[in-house]
């Protein structure tokens, strides 16, 4: 009698789970097909910063481009274990019922002359709840493992601990940072004739600088006339091709370095070799590689051949200071980065406004982040250089602040490893800088020509 019992009892749960399954199959199949049609229509955030990255504004053009894309770089993940087996099509996914209510191109948070103090601060508030409502909507949509997009290009096998930034504070996680070693490739890591064109001497090697701007390319810099003060920065850094001709009232004219991804070196339509904006500054270049991979691998088959175009710089220009990241520490950052976050992050490369701010740290008194927060001059244009609006654009890797940070009119000022200053700066106009000191000791750390 009990066997009968047990047996009927396994019977009930087997059609149980099995109709669980079913109805599951079934559902993931429909929200497929709907992300389908929604993917046909709108241009998501990682495609974006996936195409800016890597030189390409989001346009009809790189929206033809992405299956080509997803292969090649699908190809160049297996290239290197040849034991991975790709099951195409298999993964269940399920919507994305949070969409985005972060505004744009509003005037409400503004703060004007006629505003109170009061008033003022309520705004800034109200634009900081909407922010950190943003940020925390991003964080874990793009850390939703069933998310479209979520593919192992780069066969990413992360082993590590897991623990939470929110923890910490942001002197413990500059500590951390610190011991992260973003390097560059030297002649002796070279087996190929390209060992020849590399410099003898380190990026910004036994140099120091007090003062240094990351300049992002975010389309709220369009009437923010902060060109003046970015240029009297001692290092100003900039990404890809993004020109300051034209533009030099918003964000200068000043540059020192060009941090450039593989594309926009090797492919004709940026120029490379002719363009006037790659030339008399210092150009670091990046091209990802397999989360395992040997360097010799990766000289073999880079993800975008960017070698021929790099000896050929240093043929016509043999005294410019250009250099390559090794690609290997490119992922050492991305282990810092997911060691710091409880939920699995986007297995992908760091994106270069991040590796921008590794490769200053150690050598800045301190770091200005220009428009990474975004500030209440947000606007549905994405880049400054770019006539057109997006509305479905989102390029701003959202990051976080303190409540005194978000503010109009003010300079934002993020406490980090060095122990001076803190607080806000005013003086900036509309534009929202994100401050952290850097590695290099000494210095009081204000904003040049603005003061504390």
């Amino acid at each position: 009698m009990r066997a009968l019992v047990v047996t009927i009892w396994v019977f009930i749960n087997l059609v149980f789970f099995g109709m669980c399954g079913y109805m599951y199959l079934k559902w993931s199949q429909y929200w497929m097909y709907i992300e389908k049609d929604i993917e046909a229509t709108v241009n998501t955030y990682d495609q974006q910063i996936y195409y800016y990255n890597r030189g390409y504004p989001m346009n009809e053009t790189t929206k033809l481009l992405n299956n080509t894309e997803s292969k090649t770089r699908i190809k160049h993940s297996i290239k290197d274990n040849n034991n991975v087996t790709i099951i195409r099509n298999s993964k269940p996914r399920f919507p994305n019922v949070q969409g985005s209510e972060f505004p744009r191109d509003i005037q409400k948070y503004v703060c004007t002359k006629d505003d109170s103090t009061t008033s003022c601060d309520n705004k800034t508030l109200q634009y900081k709840e909407r922010l950190f409502k943003e940020l925390k909507r991003v964080f874990l949509d793009e850390s939703n493992v069933l998310k479209p997009g979520q593919d192992n290009y780069y066969n990413v096998s992360y082993k590590g601990p897991k623990e939470n930034y929110m923890e910490k504070t942001p002197k413990e996680i500059l500590c951390e940072l610190k011991n992260v070693k973003l390097s560059t490739l030297r002649g002796s890591d070279v087996h190929t004739d390209l060992k020849y064109f590399i410099p003898s001497t380190d990026l910004f090697e036994n140099t120091r600088f007090n003062s240094c701007a990351i300049i992002s390319s975010a389309g709220s810099f369009t009437n923010s006339s902060n060109g003046k003060l970015i240029d009297t920065y001692d290092l100003v850094l900039r990404f890809n091709n993004a020109p300051t001709k034209g533009f030099a009232k918003d964000v200068g004219k000043k540059t020192t370095v060009r941090i450039l991804n593989s594309q926009v070196m090797s492919k004709d339509e940026f120029k490379f070799l002719t363009a006037q904006v790659f030339r008399n500054i210092t150009i670091l270049a990046w091209d990802p590689t397999n989360y395992t991979a040997s360097l010799r691998d990766w000289l073999d088959h880079p993800e975008f051949n960017l070698f021929p175009n790099y000896m050929e710089y240093r043929k016509r220009f043999p005294y410019a200071k250009i250099y390559i990241i090794n690609p290997q520490t490119i992922w050492h950052v991305w282990d810092f980065l997911q060691r710091n976050s409880p939920n699995r992050l986007r297995r992908n490369p760091p994106s270069s406004g991040f590796l921008g701010l590794v490769v200053l740290l150690p050598h800045c008194e301190f770091v200005d982040f220009f428009e990474y927060i975004p500030s209440v001059r947000i606007t549905k244009k994405c880049h400054y250089y770019e006539p057109e609006n997006n509305p479905s654009s989102n390029c701003h890797v959202l990051t976080f602040a303190n409540s005194e940070t978000i503010r109009y009119g003010l300079v934002a000022r993020i406490p980090g490893f060095h122990p001076g200053g803190s607080g806000s700066i005013p003086g900036i106009g509309y534009g929202l800088v994100a401050r952290i000191p850097g590695f290099h000791p000494g210095g009081s750390g204000s904003i040049p020509g603005i003061g504390t």
